[in-house]
């Protein structure tokens, strides 16, 4: 009978998925979106934050950010559809707080840095916590734990986690893949009546390995038209082009300047690039640093999205793209660029200029000068300086040449080319670390710019590190235990809901190094206290201690196993 009880239940979710698959809608702004299946998770007014595929650190943005009705925490947040709580995760950093719901038309949907979960789900969360004595918990419930209805309290909106101010991430991801699906497919956004804005467009010479040569910026202006301008003739010292733009979107009842949602540029009226962000995978996510300029972002902080596509990106929202979207040059023929750039709802801006190929002045394309080439698509085991490096397939994007230096002052320093090149994969790197007391061997780290470290490992005299980014690195004895800050304490803390301290080690995490390991007791018994990891402040919560003298002592342990301890006596 449960066999049997199973197949039908699994009929059923076929044919939802069938029958909400076959309903669609069309707003007023003509923008083709899938079913209604879903309502909105506020009770409020949409307004965005942060947009599907917005352009972030090292990522895409694989939500919609949807602001607080009051600017602080607390809106009520209600399940989008029917389903069950498929995952539960408490973290100081990332997501903070986040509710998973699986729903049977086949998606899933995401509520990030919540305040609060519902009340049944506080105290199923609280008691794993206390059971694994951490805060940080990532649970998947059976699916009959946590069912939910359409509309059904969940919780309530907070600013938990990397969150800068108080709103929802909120998220629809597609159940067997993972992969997030744009909201506004599901008719889940605000009003948009706003032409996206561009302020700048990139010209690069190319030469055939895909390698940027040159570069010229020029700034445009637009009318209320959408229509930009003035229409430049970039002459450029190269037989093909790179064409990039600095564009952003702005949707109505917030002034935020939100990513876009596509681009087309036509050569000579010919589609030769277009990229539509309906949906981008997690596995890909990285890749965005392939999608823009990313020494641009990195040296000038400005945001050119590329209308080319490098040999090694393999992100999957490029419906058309013409010779990898760069363009062949002709000494005495310009060539016609025309962007597109539109949102979601067909509000489009448009930019109009010229390229054309010129002879090189002297000494203006500089000859490489590099320790190795490393051809795109394979691995590569290569030993420089003192060095030895493991670099995985994929962790360049095109063809890359090395370069190296080291130097063994107090420390050992190398730097392996600039930090202004995009890095894919984690390479490792063996660095002999044998001139260094073998009783450090467990402090030793490998810092990037003085303030990131990437960790690692002594192994037969090597320290191996995997490496997230390029640039220059040095090797540290890390000796100093974490901060213990007081925020607010009081040895009299009658009525007082909770104590705040900021906790934080002298360096950045990255990668594969590990973040700072707290525990808070109160009387010696071990009790859950929140930490964000954005601000490094942990709370420690007095609600459920009994009035009298008590003994508050916090623990705090980095990677290197540098421990502090922080213990003082209060009354409640």
């Amino acid at each position: 009978m449960m066999i049997r009880n199973s197949i039908l239940i699994g009929l059923l979710n076929v044919l939802t998925i069938i029958l909400t698959w076959g309903q669609t809608s069309v707003d007023t702004a003509g923008a083709h979106t899938y079913t209604n299946y879903f309502i909105s998770p506020v009770a409020h007014t949409i307004r965005l934050a942060g947009s599907f595929g917005e352009i972030r650190s090292n990522h895409f943005h694989a939500g919609i950010d949807i602001k607080s009705s009051r600017g602080t925490v607390g809106d009520t947040l209600v399940a989008a559809a029917d389903g069950f709580i498929s995952r539960i995760k408490v973290q100081a950093g990332s997501y903070g707080q986040v509710l998973y719901i699986d729903h049977p038309n086949g998606y899933t949907t995401v509520y990030a840095h919540m305040e609060k979960f519902a009340d049944s789900i506080d105290e199923y969360i609280h008691n794993l916590q206390m059971e694994s004595k951490s805060y940080e918990v990532d649970i998947y419930p059976d699916a009959d734990k946590f069912v939910v209805k359409q509309g059904e309290y969940i919780g309530l909106m907070g600013n938990t986690g990397m969150s800068y101010g108080p709103h929802l991430h909120f998220e629809i991801r597609k159940t067997d893949t993972e992969i997030p699906q744009n909201p506004y497919l599901f008719n889940l956004g605000p009003k948009d009546s706003s032409n996206p804005l561009m302020y700048s467009v990139s010209v690069e010479g190319i030469d055939n390995r895909h390698t940027p040569i040159s570069k010229e910026i020029k700034y445009i202006n637009g009318k209320p038209s959408g229509v930009y301008g003035p229409e430049y003739t970039f002459d450029v010292p190269a037989w093909r082009a790179g064409i990039a733009v600095q564009t952003f979107d702005l949707m109505d009842g917030a002034p935020n300047k939100n990513g876009v949602y596509q681009i087309k540029m036509f050569v000579d009226d010919t589609l030769y690039f277009h990229h539509k962000i309906d949906a981008v995978g997690f596995d890909e996510t990285k890749f965005i640093n392939s999608h823009i300029n990313f020494d641009e972002k990195t040296t000038n902080n400005r945001t050119l999205i590329k209308c080319y596509v490098s040999p090694g990106n393999p992100l999957g929202f490029y419906p058309t793209v013409i010779n990898n979207g760069e363009v062949k040059l002709f000494k005495n023929k310009s060539r016609k660029i025309d962007l597109v750039v539109s949102d979601f709802y067909d509000n489009e801006s448009t930019y109009t200029c010229y390229v054309r190929r010129r002879e090189a002045k002297e000494g203006e394309i500089k000859e490489k000068v590099f320790q190795k080439y490393f051809p795109f698509g394979e691995d590569l085991k290569v030993k420089l300086g003192s060095c030895a490096f493991y670099f995985p397939k994929g962790s360049f994007d095109k063809d890359a040449y090395l370069t190296y230096e080291e130097s063994k002052d107090e420390n050992f320093q190398f730097t392996l080319n600039k930090d202004s090149e995009p890095l894919f994969m984690y390479p490792v790197v063996s660095i002999p670390v044998e001139n260094y007391d073998t009783t450090l061997y467990s402090k030793l780290v490998l810092v990037h710019g003085n303030k990131t470290s990437f960790g690692g490992s002594v192994d037969n005299d090597s320290l191996r590190v995997r490496i997230g980014k390029l640039g220059s690195f040095e090797v540290k004895v890390d000796t100093i235990p974490p901060k213990i800050d007081v925020k607010s304490f009081l040895s009299n803390a009658v009525g007082k809901p909770f104590f705040r301290f900021e906790i934080y080690d002298e360096y950045e995490t990255r990668g594969y190094a590990r973040d700072i390991k707290y525990d808070v007791f109160i009387d010696g018994e071990w009790v859950v206290a929140s930490l964000k990891a954005l601000g490094n402040t942990l709370i420690v919560p007095l609600e459920d201690v009994e009035p009298g003298d008590h003994t508050l002592k916090i623990r705090v342990e980095d990677h290197s196993g540098n421990i502090n301890e922080w213990e003082r006596t209060f009354k409640n």
